[in-house]
């Protein structure tokens, strides 16, 4: 073959070798960035992120350009960490792309027909929740973790999911979600536990892991679930409040105002 042929197909060969995969960061160094900067104290500063920040365009850059084979071959923990964080994110965006609003509920469909990029896939909020996070890991503590961008959702947290963590930073967020007086009030003095509505619309997602009897077995089927599974992510101290009481269990209203920062 001669030279002058043989050139061109030596440069394409170059420039398809040099197009790597490039590793996908679980450290969510971008998204960590994007955190610090925008939360605080659960709530986030969506003025800030619609005026422009390079930490936002990065972590979308992030989560959208992981691709099919990539996600497939995450562990267990990687896998859910991705897609916990990805639901947090992508959340925040659709209030980005919407804002101003008061409430997520005033962006139409935007749980089940927005789309975002998702490990190789167009996938709405409800696909990553419902069908991943509960369906495929049945995962019930995710209910602490994704953050529906309202007051009564639980707190965004200020750092990512991270998969070597995953098992204790979920725990912290269960920790601090059943200790949230807002979201989860409980009364000694009434014998009165009014918890969160989530706990009321998903509750059969704690039947099985939390079915004991032995604090509470004067109550029955999923309203014991999750008041054990409070109970089990409370301190000491408000745990051994419970010995003698036969408490109640009802369930808060839900705020749907926008978690924003004043």
């Amino acid at each position: 073959m001669k030279l002058k042929y043989l050139f061109p197909i030596i440069i394409l060969f170059i420039s398809c070798s040099s197009k790597e995969i490039v590793a996908f960061d679980h450290s969510y160094k971008h998204y960590a960035q994007l955190l610090q900067e925008t939360v605080k104290d659960g709530l986030v500063d969506y003025k800030n992120i619609k005026a422009s920040l390079p930490s936002y365009d990065s972590t979308y850059a992030d989560f959208s350009s992981l691709d099919k084979g990539q996600y497939k071959s995450f562990t267990r923990e990687q896998k859910i960490a991705y897609m916990i964080n990805a639901y947090n994110f992508y959340t925040i965006k659709a209030i980005v792309d919407h804002y101003p609003v008061k409430s997520i509920k005033n962006i139409k469909g935007v749980w089940d027909d927005l789309e975002f990029p998702v490990a190789g896939e167009k996938m709405t909020l409800d696909n990553i929740e419902h069908d991943i996070l509960r369906k495929e890991f049945k995962e019930e503590r995710v209910h602490v973790a994704v953050v529906c961008a309202s007051i009564s959702c639980p707190e965004l947290w200020d750092k990512p999911f991270l998969p070597d963590s995953l098992d204790a930073h979920l725990n912290l967020r269960a920790e601090a979600f059943a200790r949230d007086s807002l979201r989860n009030s409980i009364n000694f003095e009434k014998k009165e536990m009014k918890l969160s509505k989530i706990l009321d619309w998903y509750s059969s997602d704690f039947k099985g892991k939390y079915d004991s009897d032995d604090v509470f077995p004067y109550l029955s089927g999923e309203k014991r679930s999750v008041a054990n599974f409070i109970y089990q992510h409370l301190d000491d101290t408000t745990r051994q409040k419970f010995k003698g009481k036969k408490m109640k269990v009802g369930h808060l209203g839900y705020d749907w105002n926008l978690n924003e920062q004043k």
